[in-house]
């Protein structure tokens, strides 16, 4: 199930590039920043792939996370909480770089947007791995993330949310849909990733894992295979 998210994603990557001359008006012209659209969706979903790579490494063993080298861990009953860590860093970058990426594509390069996108690589890249934002949820401690990476992933998925609607909002209300329709994909990704890391990473059911990618993950890709073609279309109208 946390290999499904490829199918919609490559669906969605193929459609940007059969609309990308339709595409560059709507975005100042730009090949490059088509070529950052049709890029993101594939960042994102291959970034699941550190999280697929700590669950093969204990065959998708649901058990709670302890370092290797503590004396009293039986490796058979147990994750590997450095692993984990590995994960959870090389994740949340590249689904960093995925939304900042979105941001460009949208937004464009100027002097407000590449300062920040370079700020934002330096922070993430070489900022201080620790305290980490780790906190105790069903018993168990939860997101072993470096508080540097998640401040620069909280402020891009911000600015990213906010580039949805600027992107989509007036194609949606030319086709008659509500403009609330642009945070759709967004807050269903974002839902999806909370429920991985924070409920299915601490209560070892599997249920919350096909909760997390099965529904949500494959619904937030599946609303923007659906809410896409409104720019493209409004080219015609």
């Amino acid at each position: 199930m946390h290999w499904l998210p490829f199918i919609p994603t490559f669906i969605l990557a193929y459609l940007i590039s059969q609309h990308a001359n339709d595409l560059n008006p709507l975005l100042g012209g730009s090949d490059l920043r088509v070529f950052l659209l049709l890029l993101i969706p594939l960042i994102q979903t291959f970034g699941g792939l550190m999280g697929i790579t700590m669950h093969e490494y204990k065959g998708w063993q649901v058990a709670f996370f302890q370092n290797p080298l503590d004396s009293d861990v039986a490796l058979k009953d147990c994750n590997n909480e450095w692993l984990r860590e590995v994960a959870y860093k090389l994740l949340f970058l590249l689904q960093g770089a995925g939304l900042l990426a979105f941001s460009l594509a949208v937004f464009g390069f100027n002097a407000i947007t590449i300062p920040f996108a370079v700020l934002s690589g330096l922070i993430a890249f070489i900022g201080p791995q620790n305290p980490k934002a780790t906190f105790p949820f069903n018993g168990q401690p939860v997101f072993p993330l470096a508080v540097s990476i998640l401040v620069v992933f909280i402020v891009n998925a911000v600015v990213n949310l906010i580039a949805y609607f600027v992107l989509l909002g007036d194609p949606l209300a030319s086709a008659g849909l509500p403009r609330a329709l642009a945070a759709l994909a967004p807050l269903l990704l974002m839902l999806g990733g909370m429920i991985e890391g924070v409920i299915a990473e601490s209560s070892f059911n599997q249920w919350w894992h096909f909760t997390a990618v099965v529904v949500f993950l494959n619904l937030g890709m599946i609303a923007q295979i659906a809410l896409f073609p409104v720019l493209w279309r409004s080219i015609l109208i």
